[in-house]
């Protein structure tokens, strides 16, 4: 909650300080018409600069713009323009100080050098008051008013673009989700159907296991980034129940170097690599090895995982659209912040993930 609050005191500080140096651009490079109140001429067009850019962004732009309603939009446009001239002009004309003498009749006293009239000073006819919307502030105001309606949608139509980029790519990380998720917990379920009709005596404690696993698995497919620390158990008890159900002729190592501390990662980035590791490294006829690293340095996690290669990926088309999107969810969660090497030997598979996961 604290957090939050922060995030929002910083943001008005933010648009405080932008409109501060904004506007005092604005007055250096353009200055606005002189021989007119200051107060009116500069802070009052300034508060309707700054009303209609909040209501341009959050209004106009999402639900009449974006929307395509644009005769409505520009209607609304050319009001607000009109207020902005027309308003700070008859509060200017209010408070103008008026003239001594009226510019264009001047009036004498008697006996004033130079002039004719001797007789009794009679007061000129008084013009009457007009209301006038002083031209030269038009441009002035035409100019920032437009100005702020192009900064307004440039900047809503930046923003609606990136939400909308996030929503596709979340979309798509979720439909990539539900197409690994079932993966591995059929290959789960085959391998402790294999140990029970083996009457392997680990095959409670594999069911056990199971029962862990699921829950984290569940976990994962309702969070977007699960804590790296029980992703990494996770792993631990795969490869635990792997080991159980494998011959002596399977050589697994496993090593773990580093803290996961309070780390987080996307989820279903890394299992996927191990298990086809088990899947297609495993042989009952011959020797063969996985070879499984984890290491965090920082916030970098590396994972390296390397097996004898028995049979091949090409071979089972689920693993390939598996292996394909495991793939796709790194580049999409980690873009410019993941390094993926892939080697695909004839008697290896080999691969490297590091990640960035701040």
């Amino acid at each position: 909650m604290r957090i939050v609050l922060n995030k929002k005191i910083l943001q008005v500080l933010i648009h405080i300080i932008s409109w501060i140096v904004f506007l005092s651009l604005l007055s250096f490079l353009v200055p606005g018409p002189q021989k007119i109140n200051r107060l009116v001429a500069n802070i009052l067009p300034y508060i309707f600069f700054i009303s209609f850019f909040y209501l341009s962004y959050f209004i106009l732009v999402p639900r009449l713009f974006i929307e395509k309603k644009y005769i409505l939009f520009f209607l609304v446009c050319a009001i607000s323009l009109l207020l902005t001239i027309v308003i700070p002009s008859l509060i200017n004309e209010i408070f103008r100080p008026a003239p001594l003498f009226p510019a264009n009749n001047p009036v004498f006293p008697p006996g004033f050098p130079g002039h004719a009239n001797t007789g009794p000073m009679m007061p000129g006819p008084v013009q009457p008051h007009r209301i006038r919307f002083f031209r030269p502030e038009f441009s002035f105001t035409v100019l920032v008013f437009l100005l702020i309606l192009t900064l307004s949608l440039g900047i809503r139509i930046i923003v609606q673009w990136q939400q909308t980029e996030k929503e596709k790519i979340n979309a798509e990380l979720a439909f990539l989700k539900a197409q690994i998720n079932p993966h591995f917990l059929f290959n789960t379920l085959n391998n402790i159907y294999s140990m029970a009709v083996s009457k392997n005596e680990e095959t409670p404690h594999a069911i056990e296991l199971f029962s862990e696993m699921m829950r984290f698995v569940i976990l994962e497919t309702t969070n977007d980034y699960v804590p790296l620390r029980r992703k990494i158990e996770y792993i631990e008890s795969y490869i635990q129940l792997q080991k159980m159900r494998l011959s002596s002729s399977v050589k697994v190592h496993y090593i773990k170097k580093g803290d996961p501390g309070s780390l987080m990662i996307a989820p279903l980035i890394l299992t996927p690599f191990i298990e086809n590791a088990f899947k297609y490294g495993v042989s009952t006829e011959k020797e063969s090895s996985i070879n499984i690293g984890v290491e965090i340095e920082n916030s970098d996690l590396t994972l390296i995982v390397k097996n004898s290669k028995v049979r091949t990926v090409k071979e089972d088309n689920n693993s390939q659209v598996g292996l394909g999107n495991t793939i796709k969810r790194i580049k999409l969660a980690y873009p410019g912040r993941h390094v993926l090497d892939i080697d695909d030997g004839v008697n290896y598979f080999y691969v490297r993930i590091k990640l960035n996961l701040k």
